[in-house]
């Protein structure tokens, strides 16, 4: 399999965990701050992160904390990586887990191109087919839903919603910037959300954590922390050194159709037979990403 493909493969993998991550919000207790949730997630699973580092050191290259701290991208990742968590919670528990997941992952394609391009990397034809035909899909999810839980719902849901799309874009053109410099992952990941959790540490102290002391709370922090995060960024990650930021940020907009598919299923949250049509043109824009060739590999700096 071509380099390309695998790691198509391994962005779509953690995309689809991704998609877990407002159905689990949900599900969990509702008292609970976003911030909180987002610095309680971050530092378990930081924590899971160097430990496995660690543990593993002697079986892989390792990129020295130090250089990595004096690299302008990786600050960039982490800065925008913690932004995410905290809007991104918050938009779900304001406009629901499909609508929230459809806006904020469905602009990010759009502003992470916007990015590579001026970073002077210019998206190919076909991606700007593909991303089309996404974007067209996610239009139709969430312009024709249920207008309490879509745009109708609430103004300040869309706006963080529309802002954790930025914040994602920072992300995957940062954690890019570290793999084209062949920064190891092995090593970049943990320092990153050791990062996010330094930069969330904060809502330690202005939080009320009355909110921790139930089954629902450990349950939801501990998918939150492992799954949709330890795992899924760790083949994200490893995927985004082998594709264009992108061709990742399109092959993303796989997570809106596994968030929705969750709300329907787990949350009742309904789906018409348009939106049913937008998931299969989101689908299909995937699949056309997933396809495209490997780009000529960018100059070393």
């Amino acid at each position: 399999m071509s380099p390309s493909r695998t790691g198509a493969l391994l962005v779509l993998g953690g995309t689809a965990l991704f998609g877990t991550i407002g159905t689990a919000r949900v599900l969990g207790p509702a008292d609970a701050p976003a911030a909180a949730v987002a610095c309680v997630r971050m530092l378990l699973a930081s924590s899971l992160m160097v430990a496995f580092a660690v543990a593993t050191r002697s079986r892989r290259p390792a990129t020295p904390v130090g250089s990595l701290l004096g690299v302008p991208a990786l600050w960039v990742a982490a800065v925008g990586q913690a932004c995410f968590q905290v809007s991104f919670l918050a938009a779900v528990t304001r406009v629901g887990v499909a609508t929230g997941t459809l806006v904020a992952i469905g602009a990010t394609p759009l502003l992470t191109g916007i990015g590579a391009t001026l970073r002077t990397r210019r998206p190919t034809r076909a991606w700007v087919v593909s991303t089309v035909v996404g974007i067209v899909g996610l239009a139709l999810l969430v312009g024709t839903g249920d207008p309490g839980s879509t745009a109708g719902g609430s103004t300040l849901g869309l706006v963080l919603a529309f802002a954790a799309s930025a914040f994602f874009a920072c992300y995957i053109l940062g954690i890019s910037v570290l793999a084209e410099r062949e920064h190891a992952v092995g090593t970049t990941l943990p320092v990153v959300f050791a990062l996010v959790a330094v930069v969330l540490s904060p809502a330690l102290l202005l939080s009320d954590w009355g909110w921790l002391a139930s089954w629902d709370a450990v349950a939801m922090v501990g998918w939150l922390a492992t799954a949709p995060t330890v795992v899924a960024y760790a083949l994200f990650n490893r995927g985004l050194a082998l594709v264009e930021a992108p061709v990742a940020a399109t092959l993303g907009l796989v997570e809106p159709v596994v968030a929705t598919s969750l709300a329907v299923l787990l949350l009742g949250e309904a789906m018409s037979a348009t939106e049913s049509v937008g998931a299969l043109l989101v689908a299909v824009a995937v699949l056309a990403t997933a396809r495209l060739p490997a780009p000529a590999p960018p100059p070393r700096r």
